[in-house]
């Protein structure tokens, strides 16, 4: 713990002092999981009858299963895109830290990286859809289940889910890891994918993956917390069908402006773990990759 307190400190002077990292972290945090607060601020949680009637209406419809298949799909596209833009951010995060700008051989074998590193998160994704798939049905029908429908399908998906979150925080921990390495050395990236497996497994490697997701979900919760508070004034003079006021008006540029503030300060948090990363896979002391 010594190893990552030394690391993390140092981290944190040089991000502060570097604000054009916060920048290429900000892009790669919105990419990931920034989008997180906004979506629980703007879009509340459906209702337990809104649920099912939309699960009804899914499987009922003519074109089932093609109206899952195309959400899918589409889900697909957007997680791709989430890929391409984060092995861009990071990339250039990287290079950064480093003092050098990365190339286009850098960012293709860094998407490369991210998308093998994730392949055990997204199996755990699927499997829980799956296992959800069957289980929603029978828990919605139930008559009167105690606790809820809800909460009694969140229960039964709990396994899974831990089993989601230790395979992101493994394939973090090694994409980190193969990233600098296919970065520093200029290797393949399955040689880079076997070379970083025990620069991630070292204790202070495991320290780090799991002490940043914890702030990373803390701060994520602060930040929707906070902007779900801002927003609640302006959807209720929204939804009143009165039209913009001036203060709403006013309400909503303080809502993005903080947002924005929020976007910056995620930057920071997600440049911090990848200086972070660096200094404790590195034996340069500078952190340089």
């Amino acid at each position: 713990m010594r190893r990552w307190r030394d690391a993390a400190m140092e981290s944190t002077r040089l991000v502060s002092n570097r604000p054009e990292l916060w920048l290429a972290g900000a892009l790669s945090w919105v990419a990931t999981v920034g989008w997180i607060p906004l979506l629980v601020a703007l879009a509340p949680g459906p209702s337990v009858a809104e649920l099912t009637f939309f699960g009804a209406r899914m499987v009922t419809s003519g074109s089932w299963p093609w109206n899952a298949v195309l959400i899918g799909l589409a889900v697909l596209v957007v997680v791709a895109l989430a890929f391409v833009v984060t092995s861009v951010a990071n990339a250039v995060l990287i290079g950064l830290l480093g003092r050098r700008p990365a190339s286009g051989g850098d960012i293709g074998r860094l998407l490369a990286v991210n998308v093998l590193s994730a392949l055990p998160a997204v199996l755990a994704t699927a499997t829980a859809l799956a296992v959800l798939a069957m289980v929603a049905p029978r828990e919605f029908n139930a008559p009167q289940p105690a606790g809820g429908p809800v909460l009694r399908t969140i229960v039964n998906l709990t396994p899974y889910l831990a089993l989601f979150v230790l395979t992101a925080v493994g394939g973090g921990a090694l994409a980190a890891a193969a990233s600098r390495v296919v970065i520093r050395q200029g290797i393949g990236v399955v040689r880079a994918l076997r070379s970083a497996t025990a620069l991630a497994i070292r204790s202070a490697s495991i320290a780090h993956a799991v002490l940043a997701f914890l702030t990373q979900l803390a701060f994520i919760a602060v930040a929707a917390l906070l902007l779900s508070v801002l927003w609640a004034p302006i959807g209720v003079e929204l939804s009143g069908g009165g039209g913009m006021q001036l203060a709403t008006g006013l309400l909503l540029i303080g809502f993005v402006a903080i947002w924005l503030c929020l976007v910056l300060a995620g930057g920071a948090l997600h440049a911090w773990s990848a200086a972070t990363w660096s200094r404790l896979l590195t034996a340069d002391p500078a952190g340089r990759t």
